[in-house]
């Protein structure tokens, strides 16, 4: 479901995050393709989002910027990439190297990765039970400015959640997908680099809520992280 929904989301942004899109752009928009991972340990996951945007920028950026538009000229295309990972613990750019050795030494000692990213955002939990979407999109295919991306991902996770009967929304001012004003049921941490996206959204489906409770999930005091009680294979 969650794929069905990623594909018609983005069509729906504001006119305030459109790059202008005319209906013809939008009959245009590229197919995105998906792959269901299984479980990846965090660190081959972002190397390998890290390989695959490389290879995409350089691709890309070869090109005369008039035959960019043509995506017949190029060998990779949109995807999103979709896992579970083992317990670990990752943080963004706004909290980056802000934890004391000994605050990393107490999170690894609950048997627990960390790694510390360029996404946005700042630090949160990936296990199992939790849906990892990985976007790799190169946002000017889809007539999209950053700001508009973000809410289409938003937009993608509460029609999923809906299908399911979960009655969640965005809130401004508090990225990732809400089912109450103090509950999350899904964070989103991206990072866009020359119109190309990697990192994206981590929906809790059936995640043992242990974990955040080592942590202030995002780095928001008084608001609490929780499972939508979903299957993660839908």
């Amino acid at each position: 479901m969650l794929r069905r929904a990623f594909g018609t989301a983005f069509a729906k942004s504001s006119g305030e995050c459109t790059l202008g899109r005319s209906a013809e752009q939008l009959s245009r928009l590229p197919t995105i393709g998906y792959v269901y991972l299984g479980q990846v340990p965090y660190h081959k996951a972002l190397e390998m989002q890290q390989q695959l945007c490389r290879a995409r920028i350089d691709e890309l950026y070869a090109l005369p910027p008039a035959a960019r538009a043509d995506r017949s000229n190029r060998k990779y295309s949109d995807a999103l990439i979709l896992l579970q990972h083992p317990p670990v613990y990752t943080n963004g750019r706004r909290n980056r190297g802000k934890l004391t050795p000994e605050e990393i030494a107490r999170l690894r000692d609950l048997d627990c990765d960390y790694f510390e990213t360029n996404r946005g955002g700042e630090i949160t939990f990936h296990g199992p039970g939790q849906l990892v979407g990985y976007p790799n999109l190169y946002l000017k295919d889809h007539h999209l400015a950053t700001k508009c991306y973000v809410e289409g991902l938003e937009n993608t996770i509460v029609e999923t959640c809906a299908r399911f009967g979960i009655a969640a929304k965005s809130m401004p001012g508090f990225p990732g997908v809400w089912t109450s004003p103090t509950q999350k049921v899904a964070a989103l941490g991206t990072h866009v680099q020359r119109y190309v996206t990697s990192h994206g959204f981590a929906l809790n489906c059936t995640t043992d809520m242990k974990w955040f409770r080592e942590i202030v999930p995002c780095g928001l005091d008084g608001k609490t992280a929780m499972p939508a009680s979903m299957p993660c294979s839908q």
